[in-house]
């Protein structure tokens, strides 16, 4: 897993001063860490090796104490930073993978609503937890071993040999969880596309009495889902028992040797103090980098996957189109920009998106659309839709029985007002792809004669009747 991902500093602006400050606040950590260390060292020392009385270093503990509060501001002050970046980089990225799913359509949207919903949020654990603690082992671990070779070159060696095994045993934990962590995150994407399929045909399902089976595949998909959760919840536990391990042991191996040379005399009290109160820090870091890196680890692979999104989608060339006059047909393969091009030209006239959308209401509210109701051209849109058969009342909704056709047309019909009741032009996308051949027949001789009577259409399809019709025809990716 890579600590950071590069691309995060050109899609937020946020991440290179949240990087730049957790550096300062590092070097400015180190050095109050440091303080604190040597005023207790110096108190404990004077008191209880030199039998000073307490009001005589009071003014070493007092600075100690103060020291310490301006460490909880700092470390306060991280927290607040980290929160804030994290906030306005979910913004940032969220704002952009939704840009780019308009861009680019076709993608699995069940997956993307996990992942710009829930997944994002999965980054407040990673900056404001994960990544300073990243920075932290990077600047604090070796400045404190630099320290130590100065005050206590044989403490700096045991620090030197014993630190890797905090960073082995995450690389061999990190090799398990990866797979184990790309499982789960599968797992829920999984769950939520067939969950937002049963929500779309819920109709057809209880048409065919096939509801209680889709129940039951939900069931089978929750349950590998807590599966894989709980496995990954369980390497995350055992993960962070084994590094305090190594941690703990590791400075106890630091103890036993400053205390045999402290027998011997080789080293003063006040040094393997100071060295005591500081080499835990020289550890902390990475402690905390392994505890919180099974969380860094799922918004990884959350922000790489939106990362890769934008990536593909500013790799696409955009392409424009000025409507003229006569019908002009797009073709080309699914997913090469032809959505993205008649989306852009909407607001010009009556608009067909690909996907039949309505709101709950009747068929005329559904096609006038909340404008002003003119009878003619509503019958007019109804005949040359071939929609005749619904009743205006009829209402639609969630539990409504149309077909995908009749939506379709419903939705060609709302385009069609529109066009009829404005400057006649017409964008639509896939108009037939849910029509039997007769009223693809029928739908295409009546384009035909709105474009005989002035009007100017622009249409997606992979129709071959509506192809021939093209005055002209342009071709996509």
């Amino acid at each position: 897993m890579k600590p950071i991902d590069p691309r995060l500093f050109s899609a937020s602006k946020a991440t290179s001063w949240l990087l730049a400050s957790l550096v300062a606040l590092a070097l400015i950590g180190v050095a109050l860490t440091v303080s604190i260390a040597y005023q207790l060292s110096t108190f404990v020392v004077e008191v209880f090796i030199y039998q000073k009385l307490i009001s005589e270093t009071l003014p070493s503990l007092l600075l100690a104490l103060l020291l310490g509060s301006l460490r909880a501001i700092l470390h306060f002050a991280q927290e607040a930073i980290s929160s804030f970046a994290s906030q306005r980089i979910k913004s940032d990225l969220r704002r952009e993978g939704l840009l780019s799913l308009v861009v680019k359509p076709g993608v699995n949207s069940g997956e993307w609503s996990y992942l710009l919903g829930p997944g994002l949020d999965s980054l407040d654990v990673y900056f404001s937890k994960y990544l300073p603690q990243l920075v932290y082992t990077a600047l604090v671990t070796p400045l404190f071993i630099g320290l130590l070779v100065f005050v206590d070159p044989t403490s700096a060696i045991v620090l030197v040999f014993t630190i890797p095994l905090i960073p082995l045993f995450m690389v061999l934990i990190g090799l398990v969880t990866k797979e184990a962590q790309e499982r789960q995150l599968n797992s829920l994407t999984r769950l939520n596309q067939h969950f937002l399929e049963v929500l779309r045909g819920i109709n057809t399902l209880r048409i065919f009495n096939r509801i209680d089976r889709q129940a039951d595949v939900l069931t089978d998909l929750s349950l590998e889902h807590r599966t894989r959760t709980m496995r990954v919840l369980r390497i995350s536990f055992l993960s962070g028992f084994a590094l305090e391990l190594a941690a703990s042991l590791s400075v106890a191996l630091m103890a036993v040797t400053i205390g045999v040379r402290l027998i011997d005399g080789d080293l003063s009290f006040l040094t393997g103090l100071f060295v005591l109160l500081v080499a835990p820090e020289a550890y902390l870091p990475l402690r905390q980098v392994g505890a919180q890196f099974h969380a860094a680890q799922e918004a990884v692979a959350v922000s790489g996957r939106i990362l890769d999104q934008l990536k593909s989608t500013s790799t696409q060339a955009a392409t424009s189109l000025e409507i003229t006059d006569g019908l002009t047909v797009l073709v080309g393969p699914s997913g090469s920009g032809k959505s993205t091009i008649l989306r852009s030209l909407a607001s010009q006239g009556g608009y067909q998106p690909q996907l039949p959308m309505f709101i709950s209401g009747t068929v005329r509210e559904n096609i006038v659309m909340g404008s002003d109701f003119e009878p003619e051209s509503y019958l007019r849109a109804k005949a040359l839709s071939k929609i005749t058969e619904l009743s205006d009342d009829y209402v639609l909704s969630e539990a409504c029985s149309l077909s995908g056709g009749q939506m379709q047309r419903v939705n060609l019909a709302r385009a069609l007002y529109k066009a009829l009741r404005t400057n006649k032009v017409l964008i639509l996308d896939e108009p037939l792809s849910q029509l039997d051949p007769n009223l693809v027949s029928e739908i295409s001789s009546a384009l035909a004669s709105l474009r005989s009577s002035g009007f100017r259409i622009i249409a997606a399809s992979h129709q071959s009747e509506l192809i021939r019709l093209a005055d002209r025809e342009v071709r996509i990716g």
